[in-house]
């Protein structure tokens, strides 16, 4: 199913302010566009809720987010799925990684929200838990 206009922004924006409050180093406002019980993957590992989204930002590196525009898929019950790629420049040395997004969203009172994002690199041979270098 493909999304209403207003779901459409308000998804688009949902994901863009995502890039923006890591870019800004606004950590309480990048957890805050989470569902309290959602899950992070990255680096092979899984960060469940708020206070492991948190635990995850003190060791993950600053730098420019620039995110594409997002594939949307609805779902039933106030549900979406979306894919989304990215390119981080880690503002410490200037390295680049390419990423992709695949999230599950939920809207909730407060609006659309990511239950679960799982972060899988670009390299050489396709997609990885890790980065390239």
């Amino acid at each position: 199913m493909i999304p209403t206009p207003e779901d459409h922004v308000q998804i688009t924006q949902l994901l863009a302010r995502y890039c923006l409050t890591l870019d800004h180093d606004d950590v309480e406002a990048w957890i805050a566009l989470f569902t309290p019980d959602a899950i992070y993957e990255v680096y092979g590992r899984a960060f469940a809720g708020h206070d492991g989204l948190r635990r995850m930002m003190t060791g993950a590196p600053g730098g420019l987010h620039l995110g594409g525009p997002p594939v949307i898929s609805m779902l039933e019950d106030g549900r979406a799925e979306t894919q989304q790629n990215l390119l981080f420049i880690d503002r410490s040395d200037g390295a680049t990684r390419s990423a992709l997004y695949t999230d599950e969203l939920v809207h909730t009172g407060d609006g659309w929200r990511i239950a679960k994002r799982h972060c899988q690199f670009i390299v050489t041979d396709g997609f990885s838990d890790r980065p390239a270098h």
